[in-house]
Order: C-alpha cells, then sequence, then structure tokens
C-alpha cells in the first residue's frame, strides 16, 4: 500500500514537472514568436534598420553592463575567499566543531560555485540596462540648444541629454556595489573573517577589514558622483518662489554640496588609508563628519539664510532667479515667439464691415464636432457595422473658395458585425468605407447638415471631394480586433449595394500594406504571437495571403517611433483622391533648467503626452495612408536639438518637411495639445517683467465653457468647480485684424484672474507661410469688453431666448447649447452659438438657432444670416413700423403691445421663428414711441 501511495504521489510530481515544462516551452516559443513577426513587422514598412538598432543597442547596454557586473562581482568574490581565516588542513573534517565544519563547507562551496554566481548576478544586474538604449542613444548623438543655464554656464543640451544618464548609471553603480557588499559581509560571517561579539565590537580579520574598506570608498566615490548631480538638480529646485534654483539654493544649498563632494572624497581616501591602521577609527571620523556637515551646513544653515535673509528681503533676493526663471520657461515651450499686438475691441462695427469680411463671416462654423458627430452617425452609418465616431475641422477650396469642412471617417466596428467567428471577423470584415464631408457653415433642411460627401458608394456634390480610394483598413478605432488577413480564398465584404437589402459587394485587397505569410513558419509565428491555431490549420489562407497588424494609426506610428508622444486628435484629409491620417508628434523633456513644469490638466485622456515635462516642441507630422498603412515622418520643427538627435539615430525614419507636397501642406495644422499647454502656461508668462510676476500682479484664467455638448474623452484634470469647465482651443477660418486673406487659426480667449472680462486671445497660424506664428492680441485694459463667461450668461438671462428654451424642454425636447465662439471682425469682438435640438422620440441632433452677441445687443434667429442683420442693421425698420408715420406715441404703443400680444399667441403653437419676428416688431413700436415723446 505505501508503494502505491509513492507511486501515485511520484505520477503526480512527474505530471506536475511536465505541466510546468510545457507552460515554460510554449511562453518561450511565444516569445520567441513575438520577437520573429516583430522583426516581420518592421521589415514589410521598410523599418528594419530602426528595430535593428534599437536591438543592438539594447543587446549592447546589456552585455557591457553584465560584463562589468560580472567582473566587478567575481573579482570581489575571487578576494573574498582569499581574506577568509585559512583553515587547518591536517585537521579532520569530523574532528571540527560544527561552527568550524559550517566554515568550512561554506568556503568550499562558495569557491566551487563563485564563477557560475558572478555570472548569474551580474546578468540579473545588467538585465535592467536594456531600458537605458534611448538616453544612451541620444547622449552620444547630442546637439547644443545654444542656450546656457545661468547658474553653471554649461549648455542645456548637458541637462536634457546627460544628467537622466549619469543619474540612472550612477542608481546603477550604487545598486551594484551594495549588492555585491552585502553577499561579501554576509560571506565573511558564514566563514568566521567578520565574528559578531555580544556587547563587543565586530572582530574583523585584516584581510575582511581591507576588502569591506575599498567596497565602503566605492560607496564614498559614488556618492560624491550623486552630490555633483544633486548640484546639477539645483536647476529644478521647488525650494523657492518659483520653480528652479533660488537665492538659498545658490548660496547656501550649492556650497553645501560642494562641501559634501570633498568630504565624501576625503572619507574614501580615509577608508583606504585605513586599511593599513587597525581599528576603525578614520572611517568612523570621515562619517561622523559627513553627518555633522549634512545637518549643519546641508539643513541648518540653508535654513537660517532662508529665514534671515531671504524673507526680510525676498523680492530683491529672488528677483534675478525669478527673471530666469520666466526667460526659460518662455524658451521651453516657444513662448519667447509670441508677437503681442493690440486690439481695440471697438464698439463701432457696421453692416458694411460685415460685407467686407464676407470671408470670415461665410466660414462661422455652425456645427459642433461633437453634436455633429451623433448626427452623422445616425445618418451616415449605413449599417451597425460601420462607426463615425470623430469629426473633424478642416479646411478646403471648394469651388475656388477656402472652405472650413467637417469630416469623418466611416470605420469598421468589428464589435457589431452581423455574426461572430474567426472568418467573419479577420477574413470578410476586414475595412471599413467612405468618409463624409459637408461644409461647417451650412444646415440643409430640417437642421441637418449640408453634405459635400454622403452615402455608400459615395455620392459626391463637389468634384474637389472626390475619393478614389474609399477603403479605411487602419483608423482611429482600428484596436478592437488585433489583426485582419487579407487575400485570402474568402473574398472581404466591401460595402452593402442598398440600405434595405441584404446583398453587398465584394472586393480583395491590392494595397502593399501586411506582412506575408504564404510560408508555414510566418503561419506559425503568428499562430503562437496571437493564440490563434486557425492562422496555422486554415485552408482559407494561400500563398499570397497578408496579415494586417498595427491597424489603430496611433499605435501604428508610436510601434515606429516609441520615442515621440502623439497629439490627442489624428484628423483625416484627403489629397489627391486618397485619405491620409495626420497624426501631430512630439519631443518632450522634464530636465530644462529653470522651466516651470506644464499643466496638463486640460489635456484630453486620449493625449499622447506624459504628466511630467517642461520642453515641449512638435517636431513631427505623422501621415499614414489610411488604405496601405504606408507611414511617413515629416520633420516640421528642425530647430529642435531633441529631434535633430533622433535624426542622427534614425536616419531612415525621418523626412524634411521640403519634402512634403503643396496638397499635404494645405491641410497641417497647429496642433491642439501643444497650443492647449502654451495657452495655460501663457496664463501666467505672459508677465515678463520679474517684479510683476513675483507679485503675481496681472495672472489669467481660461473663461469657462457654457456649453452642454458632450466632450470626446475627459480631461486629464478634475474641475470640482460647480458648472464649471474650462473652455478647450478652436480652429477658426477668418482673416486676421489688418489682413485681407483668410488664415487657419486655432484660438483661445483668456479672461484676467477673478473676473470676467476680455483680456486676451491667443492666436496660432498653421497656413504653410506662416506656420507656428503665434500672436497675442490684448485688448485695452481700461475697457470692460465682455468675456466668454459674462456673454453666456447675459444669454441665459435673456427674456426671450429663455422663455423659447423653456418652451422647447416641456415640448419633450432637449435644447444643447453648442460652444460659445469669439470672432474678431476689424478691430472688434463678436460672439455667436449655434444651438442644437434633440427629442425623446427622434434623438437626432438638429441645428435650430444661432445666437449672435454684439456689444448689449443679443439676436436668435433661425439662420446666422437673418441674426446678422437684425444685430447690425437697426436702420432697416420694418415695414409694418414705418406704416406708423403721423400717428401719435400711445397709439403706437397700443400697436406695440398687440404685436406682443401676437407673439405671445405664436409662441404657444411652437412658431418660434414667427414670435421671435413679433418681438422685434414690437421692440420697434417702443422704441418709435420712445422718439416721439422725447421730441
Amino acid at each position: 500500500m505505501v508503494n502505491i501511495g509513492g507511486s501515485s504521489n511520484n505520477e503526480r510530481r512527474g505530471l506536475s514537472f511536465v505541466v510546468f515544462i510545457a507552460i515554460v516551452g510554449f511562453s518561450v516559443a511565444r516569445a520567441i514568436a513575438t520577437f520573429f513577426t516583430n522583426y516581420l513587422w518592421f521589415d514589410s514598412v521598410n523599418l528594419n534598420s530602426v528595430w535593428l538598432k534599437i536591438l543592438l543597442t539594447k543587446g549592447a547596454l546589456v552585455g557591457a553592463t553584465s560584463l562589468l557586473a560580472f567582473v566587478f562581482i567575481f573579482t570581489n568574490l575571487k578576494f573574498a575567499v582569499r581574506a577568509t581565516p585559512v583553515m587547518d588542513i591536517f585537521e579532520s573534517f569530523e574532528s571540527q566543531d560544527p561552527l568550524s565544519r559550517f566554515r568550512a563547507w561554506t568556503n568550499e562551496r562558495f569557491s566551487r560555485y563563485r564563477l557560475l554566481g558572478s555570472i548569474g548576478l551580474s546578468l540579473f544586474l545588467g538585465a535592467g540596462a536594456s531600458q537605458l538604449w534611448e538616453q544612451v542613444l541620444l547622449f552620444l548623438n547630442q546637439h547644443n540648444f545654444g542656450v546656457n543655464d545661468p547658474v553653471f554656464q554649461a549648455d542645456v543640451s548637458r541637462y536634457v541629454f546627460g544628467l537622466p544618464l549619469y543619474r540612472l548609471f550612477v542608481s546603477w553603480g550604487f545598486q551594484l556595489v551594495i549588492f555585491t557588499s552585502l553577499i561579501i559581509l554576509l560571506f565573511f560571517v558564514a566563514t568566521g573573517a567578520l565574528q559578531l561579539r555580544q556587547g563587543r565590537l565586530p572582530e574583523v580579520s585584516s584581510g575582511a577589514k581591507a576588502h569591506l574598506s575599498v567596497l565602503l570608498a566605492f560607496i564614498a566615490i559614488l556618492k560624491a558622483f550623486a552630490y555633483r548631480l544633486d548640484s546639477m538638480e539645483l536647476l529644478y529646485s521647488p525650494r523657492g518662489k518659483v520653480f528652479g534654483a533660488s537665492y538659498t539654493d545658490v548660496v547656501a544649498h550649492l556650497p553645501a554640496l560642494n562641501l559634501l563632494i570633498l568630504i565624501s572624497l576625503f572619507g574614501a581616501v580615509l577608508l583606504l588609508v585605513n586599511i593599513k591602521r587597525r581599528g576603525w577609527l578614520l572611517p568612523a571620523t570621515a562619517i561622523s563628519l559627513w553627518l555633522a556637515v549634512s545637518i549643519i551646513v546641508g539643513g541648518l544653515v540653508p535654513a537660517a539664510i532662508q529665514r534671515f535673509r531671504v524673507v526680510p528681503d525676498e523680492l530683491n533676493k529672488e528677483l534675478p532667479y525669478v527673471d530666469s526663471h520666466i526667460d526659460y520657461t518662455r524658451l521651453a515651450y516657444g513662448l519667447d515667439s509670441i508677437e503681442e499686438k493690440s486690439f481695440a475691441a471697438s464698439p463701432d462695427l457696421s453692416q458694411n464691415d460685415i460685407s467686407n469680411n464676407k470671408q470670415t463671416v461665410d466660414n462661422i462654423r455652425l456645427w459642433d464636432p461633437t453634436v455633429l458627430a451623433e448626427t452623422y452617425s445616425q445618418l451616415q452609418e449605413i449599417r451597425a457595422y460601420y462607426a463615425l465616431q470623430e469629426v473633424d475641422v478642416d479646411r478646403y477650396k471648394i469651388n475656388g473658395e477656402l472652405t472650413q469642412v467637417m469630416v469623418a471617417a466611416r470605420e469598421l466596428d468589428q464589435t457589431n458585425l452581423p455574426a461572430v467567428g474567426w472568418v467573419n471577423e479577420r477574413l470578410q470584415y476586414t475595412h471599413g468605407f467612405g468618409v463624409v464631408f459637408s461644409p461647417a457653415n451650412n444646415v440643409a433642411s430640417q437642421g441637418q447638415p449640408d453634405f459635400y460627401v454622403k452615402g455608400v458608394p459615395a455620392t459626391t456634390t463637389v468634384t474637389e471631394l472626390e475619393v478614389e480610394q474609399p477603403r479605411i483598413y487602419f483608423g482611429e478605432s482600428a484596436d478592437s480586433v488585433e489583426y485582419v488577413v487579407v487575400n485570402s480564398l474568402q473574398d472581404e465584404v466591401d460595402y452593402p449595394l442598398s440600405t434595405e437589402g441584404q446583398s453587398v459587394a465584394y472586393t480583395n485587397y491590392s494595397g502593399d500594406g501586411g506582412v506575408g505569410i504564404g510560408s508555414f513558419f510566418r503561419r506559425l509565428g503568428f499562430a503562437l504571437r496571437y493564440g490563434e491555431l486557425n492562422l496555422l490549420i486554415s485552408n482559407q489562407l494561400s500563398d499570397d495571403s497578408k496579415l494586417i497588424m498595427e491597424r489603430n494609426i496611433v499605435s501604428r506610428v508610436k510601434k515606429a517611433a516609441p520615442f515621440l508622444y502623439t497629439d490627442n486628435d489624428p484628423y483625416l484629409a484627403l489629397i489627391d483622391g486618397n485619405l491620409f491620417w495626420i497624426i501631430d508628434m512630439y519631443t518632450v523633456s522634464d530636465k530644462y533648467p529653470y522651466a516651470q513644469p506644464a499643466d496638463t490638466s486640460r489635456l484630453n485622456e486620449n493625449s499622447g503626452l506624459p504628466i511630467n515635462f517642461n520642453y515641449l516642441r512638435n517636431s513631427v507630422k505623422a501621415v499614414v495612408n489610411a488604405y496601405d498603412g504606408t507611414m511617413n515622418f515629416y520633420i516640421v520643427d528642425e530647430n529642435d536639438p531633441l529631434m535633430s538627435a533622433y535624426n542622427d539615430i534614425f536616419p531612415n525614419l525621418f523626412s524634411s518637411k521640403n519634402e512634403m507636397s503643396p496638397e499635404l501642406l494645405d491641410h497641417i495644422r497647429y496642433p491642439e495639445d501643444l497650443f492647449t499647454i502654451q495657452s495655460d502656461m501663457y496664463r501666467d508668462y505672459h508677465m515678463t517683467d520679474p517684479r510683476v510676476f513675483y507679485a503675481d500682479e496681472d495672472p489669467w484664467v481660461i473663461p469657462s465653457d457654457s456649453s452642454t455638448t458632450p466632450r470626446v474623452g475627459t480631461l486629464r484634470g478634475e474641475f470640482t468647480e460647480i458648472g464649471f469647465k474650462p473652455m478647450l482651443p478652436y480652429y477658426l477660418l477668418m482673416s486676421l485684424p489688418g489682413e485681407s486673406d483668410l488664415s487657419y487659426l486655432i484660438f483661445q480667449p483668456f479672461n484676467p484672474e477673478n473676473r470676467p472680462n476680455m483680456q486676451s486671445f491667443l492666436v496660432a497660424d498653421a497656413d504653410p507661410e506662416n506656420y507656428g506664428q503665434l500672436i497675442d492680441f490684448r485688448l485695452p485694459k481700461g475697457e470692460f469688453v465682455d468675456g466668454p463667461s459674462q456673454v453666456a450668461t447675459r444669454i441665459n438671462q435673456d427674456p426671450d431666448i429663455s422663455q423659447i428654451f423653456t418652451l422647447l424642454d416641456q415640448q419633450g425636447s432637449s435644447v444643447i447649447k453648442g460652444n460659445l465662439f469669439v470672432v474678431p471682425i476689424n478691430q472688434s469682438i463678436l460672439y455667436y452659438q449655434p444651438i442644437y435640438l434633440q427629442g425623446e422620440q427622434n434623438p437626432l441632433p438638429e441645428f435650430k438657432f444661432v445666437v449672435v452677441v454684439f456689444q448689449d445687443r443679443i439676436i436668435m434667429r433661425e439662420t446666422l444670416s437673418e441674426a446678422l442683420a437684425n444685430i447690425f442693421g437697426d436702420e432697416l425698420i420694418s415695414d409694418v413700423v414705418q406704416d406708423t408715420e403721423g400717428e401719435n406715441p400711445l397709439d403706437i404703443l397700443a400697436k406695440a403691445t398687440k404685436a406682443f400680444e401676437q407673439a405671445q399667441e405664436e409662441l404657444q403653437k411652437g412658431n418660434l421663428g414667427k414670435y421671435q419676428e413679433l418681438i422685434d416688431q414690437a421692440q420697434q413700436f417702443v422704441d418709435l414711441a420712445i422718439e416721439l415723446l422725447n421730441k
């Protein structure tokens, strides 16, 4: 019975071992398959040089650090054996006491396995070095910034390229030395070279003492290097009034750190000298001195200087450092290039001025992208497996006129396929189809978009927007399924042939994108990578079949350029009949001296930017073909030293901006995330006088957003104030003040802190000839110009408008307020806000009204032209009012009362247009009666 039980236990152990080996084997095989298929992908997009350089750099770093660790560890282990007491070789092992036998056994095993142990430990310590590949390559290919820091007078490149790498290597050195020291210490204790005595100091052999002294000297030297890095990092000190080295840091902390460097080096010398001396007096003296200096010079003295020298005279003491902080922050975010211009905010804007600015007025955007996304979704998705998730704003020449256009891609939604299964999900339903275009400023019947391009297949009303290749294999929402297979024996579903019928058209992929999977080993590699047996055994695959992976455009460009960061809003552009995605990409650093870390609270959660950084450049425009996935990375900021370094590292990855076609240049825009960060930083850093900045005399704030439209994604920051959400920047196609040509701009207004009036608005030009030009238009400080929040409050409190909103809500509809736009025309400010209506039974959002505000005039009409005519057409009195000539004021007031009563009747009927017309008529009667009475 005992044997049977033992046999059963052995079988279970054997089975467990087999399962363990199988799991490990599968994991190893899958890792190899992932490595192999990654190579195939990079090769398919002609970027194997990028993959190979990163791989070789990682391998070289692991090899170099592992070798260094091995030499250090093995040498120490070898010397440790020599430093142990010599055993009596004439004394038998059995006659020794247990402690001696244990020490002999430890010494023997240690000598036997120290080579293998050294190799294992060095590989463990060296493996993490592969993560340093980017910092090492940047350091080896660094470019000067041409800017010196104000404390050490070193080029900024020392901090951006060098400091992160120095810190990482010093930290790694500490790990190596401390880890080795602990092993040596335990070995000495185990072998008796270091004996712990209760109530007495440890007894250390001379060899062990020498060895430990050398290791402690290594630690002291590393600490000296660490102090040097600490002194450099004073440039990022948060202690003072502003970010960066303050008066106390420079006058007290910096000398203290320099003194600690000398003491650390002096301590290392004492430790080495102590090898020939008895006892530990010299090291104890060095450690005591180090502790005293750390506490007194590193802590007490700076605190005393701060309290007794800085606080009583803080302004004068900190002024030079505040000045440096302002200058370097403006340099780090490109704020130094902002041009300041005066803007009169004149109350004199006439109908003639509106006519003279027809280009700007004609491109006033009436459609909010988030509202239009819902409208597009209901009208143009055609089938459940299509999705129009995000609407972008762009500009195109339509009939010879530059026109602002709304555009959305009809992508495949693979979560809503008519049937599930590997064939359906991977072979048949592989791509989206087509695009939707509509003008930003036009509204069709029943408040719907006036489509330029719609339907499947597409119906196009303008020749400039004809799409030659409408199929979309790569897009924003193409990440629900990791891969699809094209050119299989199963035809791909192309598009439905009718909106009611079930028949569909079929197609086969003819693009260059994808990885060929004609061979057995390639299919095996992808089968292991995705854990999908069908890739290996399916009879639907042929020698011409291709696997398309990395279909999400953001993850695709990130895989090709993992060191760049992406904007939150890729957008689609139609260029020469083909669809392309344009993604703005950034270089960042958190090591720009004295520069304030960015406020990222207004960034969308979809933004690829990190949380912490204090240097930002939009250096690259990535362009991805929606059909074949071809990627091009164009350098648009050749003055960025980080980008210059990356270009030297990966010369085959990037192209010059000069290689962009004129058609592509016409569709680049100033990126949203960059402008958001710049405008947030500019709230404080428009103050260039250090005294004004120090006193915080003129801070600005971002106005609140009064819209009730949903947002795409959420913001990183938590805005807890009730009813408050910050106004986000928006794109406008307009003529800048003093210019006649249209410019495509991104726009952000500012209010003074704790005040509702507008103080300034910042714009960035996206046109190729002026790309990146930033202009701050300053409004007169002595005059009160209503800000967006105040205008929104006035709209909500207008009795006529609020009455209409209340009536619509009571009729089972929801009123959606679009973004409140600020539009500069000549030297005046015009506000407008589109209003949409969404019914409970029919949730299709429809454009209903537009509110226009100028000075104290607020008008809501069904069209923009009517609203502008009522705002600026005061001289155009209605025919009915003109018929009152010769009548007395009382008769005219009676007509005003009658017009008001008729308006109320029309309001009850729901005839809102007639209601507004009669209200205006009643107001004109009242104004005329008052004018007659005054005479």
